[in-house]
């Protein structure tokens, strides 16, 4: 990939202060003046976090828990089929969970969340699991996405962080929030309760939240880089990453919160400071403003980082459907790639047709990986391929395909038939 041929003038990593460590210190000098530091305005004195959060202790917890093979317990395991996960999906979740030990996510709070061009999903509880969509503001739609991954987390005793773009006020809170990161009592997969008061104050916190002010996303991602820098060794030495996730439906604005070439550049040069770092970026994209959605997929061309860039549910599974219309783009699909699932397959479906080996990986992590023992190679054998694949999908529940506005298979053998025909090879 390519990057700027005329870049700014690099910016520097320790540019704010960081609101959680790995040491346990805080940091309450501005090391770079030309980087606008969002906490200070609304803190005098610095800021105040109301607890510390050891991201050491959680990666070494995540070292434990694997190493003692800790399983979903029963009733979260239900909990998410009546949600419409598969079992191959619910084992991706977990695997998900051990190779991410930690997940940030930055959430936009600024003053043009109040747009009114959000798209808001409510999960229906009946069988049919047929969802209601209700147009809402940016925000309602972005706290909707906020809360159910606040309650995934809590559910998977998986250590996510939530940093608020701008501060909420004093009245309300801090500005930042976590899902099981006390290390004292998240290690234990039984012990939920202190998961579940997190879950409370998140929903506190968010339901009070005005949004107003500018984005000053650069100032986050230097904090983030630098907690990222100090576990870097812990996470590279067992091959993890940190997940980072970006909520905004806005490009990145200046110390006064106005949008210039600069504070893209800015951005952009932020960015560059995760590469080389182990960690997964999604960019969660809370607008249909052309503008700011080219900005963002841009951004893969410009940088060397694993990054994706994701639109609302509809708006994904259109272009999911694009490339592959017999893909039934399921809610639940959408929401592991919203938490920063990771798989190679999973990042190409919205990007171009899937080779005949692609469906064989799809397929496996839908409906699990030990189904398909004995099950023929796709691209010798399509057609003993398809009669294992249509018998194994058989028993698998319909689920609400947001294309078509029905509850549909989640793979769509005759769009498969029709799509791949009988060739033993797929022309890209």
């Amino acid at each position: 990939m390519s990057s700027y041929a005329s870049a700014p003038p690099a910016i520097m990593a320790t540019a704010v202060p960081v609101p959680v460590t790995a040491t346990h210190t805080h940091h309450n000098t501005q090391l770079h003046n030309n980087v606008f530091n969002p906490y200070k305005p609304n803190h005098p004195d610095g800021y105040h976090v109301t607890s510390e959060i050891n991201l050491q202790q959680i990666v070494l917890n995540n070292h434990v828990e694997q190493e003692q093979e800790q399983r979903l317990n029963t009733h979260t395991i239900q909990d998410l089929k009546a949600q419409g996960y598969t079992d191959g999906l619910i084992r991706a979740l977990q695997v998900n969970k051990t190779e991410f030990p930690i997940r940030f996510w930055v959430v936009d709070n600024s003053g043009s969340m109040w747009t009114n061009d959000g798209h808001r999903m409510i999960q229906s509880t009946t069988r049919t699991r047929t969802p209601k969509y209700i147009d809402c503001t940016r925000w309602e739609e972005i706290k909707e996405t906020v809360l159910y991954h606040a309650n995934m987390a809590a559910q998977l005793n998986m250590p996510t962080i939530f940093r608020l773009l701008n501060h909420p006020g004093s009245s309300i809170g801090s500005q930042q929030f976590g899902i099981c990161t006390n290390t004292n009592t998240c290690i234990d997969n039984n012990s939920k309760i202190g998961a579940f008061a997190d879950v409370s104050n998140a929903e506190r916190i968010m339901n009070a939240i005005r949004p107003q002010g500018g984005t000053p996303l650069t100032d986050h991602i230097l904090a983030i880089q630098q907690q990222v820098m100090e576990i870097a060794p812990q996470l590279n030495a067992t091959g993890k990453r940190a997940v980072v996730v970006f909520a905004t439906d806005g490009i990145p604005t200046d110390s006064q919160g106005y949008d210039s070439q600069g504070a893209r550049n800015q951005f952009v040069q932020a960015l560059r400071l995760m590469e080389g770092l182990p960690v997964w970026i999604v960019i969660r994209i809370c607008t249909d403003d052309d503008d700011v959605v080219e900005f963002y997929n841009d951004l893969d061309e410009k940088l060397e980082l694993s990054l994706e860039v994701l639109d609302d549910f509809q708006g994904e599974a259109k272009e999911v459907f694009a490339f592959n219309p017999w893909l039934n783009y399921a809610l639940p699909i959408h929401r592991i790639r919203e938490l920063g699932f990771h798989d190679r397959v999973f990042d190409l479906i919205d990007e171009r047709r899937l080779t005949k080996t692609d469906v064989r990986q799809y397929c496996q992590l839908l409906f699990g990986q030990d189904r398909f023992d004995g099950t023929p190679d796709p691209a010798v054998d399509w057609n003993g391929f398809i009669a294992a694949l249509e018998k194994m999908s058989y028993g698998e529940e319909k689920q609400w395909n947001p294309i078509s506005k029905k509850n549909k298979p989640l793979v769509s053998i005759q769009k498969l038939k029709r799509t791949y025909g009988n060739s033993g090879c797929v022309i890209m």
